[in-house]
């Protein structure tokens, strides 16, 4: 679960690392000039609220898999956790894109530019698109997938208490409080919806519906009798 050393150094990675603990409820978080990189970007970008939710996502995230006794590159993970919500942020959000690719392009990019391979930003890059879709989905991605997907999950919607105990979860909560989390992540998801309702891809859909239900989306029926072809 180590994450890979060898980076070259990159701005604010220090300081990011240095305003977070070195471990929360027997979970590390990852110290490499990477991590710090995409904590820092997470930190500068998000709001308060959705910066301790990403955290969340890690150290749940990587709970759930130590329950599993799931091995996982603790690095990738933790860039795609820190990141997996920044296409909800205005100003990382593209007019027509929805915000899961969003933030993975982001995501990719850090990783890539910090000298990493292709493959390794495409699973920073996979681990946030499928962060919110089904889980037949997740379970055929690769391990940081899965922990982005059922981090989040936990911190969104529920954990389960057989996978993370009570007491991982009140050191995770004291060490990344809510901060009126559930008001707070809705009203931004509801923005997210009236800016781009036709956008989203995953979980957000429903909402975008019910939010902007008139929008322009097209029909499958439609576009197959369109298609230009004599039956």
């Amino acid at each position: 679960m180590a994450a890979a050393a060898g980076l070259a150094a990159l701005p604010c990675a220090a300081g990011a690392a240095a305003g977070l603990p070195g471990e929360v409820a027997g979970v590390a978080i990852p110290r490499t000039p990477l991590a710090g990189k995409a904590a820092g970007l997470a930190r500068d970008a998000c709001p308060d609220f959705l910066f301790n939710h990403a955290m969340r996502t890690y150290l749940f995230g990587a709970l759930a898999l130590r329950a599993q006794k799931t091995a996982y590159d603790a690095e990738l993970g933790f860039v795609a956790a820190a990141l997996h919500d920044l296409g909800l942020v205005p100003a990382y959000s593209t007019p027509r894109t929805s915000f899961e690719i969003d933030g993975a392009n982001r995501a990719e990019a850090v990783v890539t530019s910090a000298g990493r391979s292709p493959d390794q930003g495409r699973r920073v890059w996979n681990a946030i698109v499928f962060h919110d879709m089904r889980g037949e989905y997740a379970a055929h991605q690769s391990a940081e997938a899965r922990l982005v997907g059922e981090g989040a999950g936990a911190d969104v919607v529920g954990y389960d208490p057989g996978v993370i105990d009570a007491k991982a979860v009140a050191e995770v909560l004291a060490a990344f409080p809510r901060l009126q989390f559930k008001q707070k992540f809705t009203a931004l998801l509801v923005d997210q919806c009236r800016r781009k309702p036709t956008a989203q891809i995953g979980w957000l859909e429903g909402l975008c519906r019910a939010t902007v239900p008139d929008a322009p989306r097209g029909s499958v029926e439609r576009a197959i009798a369109a298609a230009p072809f004599s039956e």
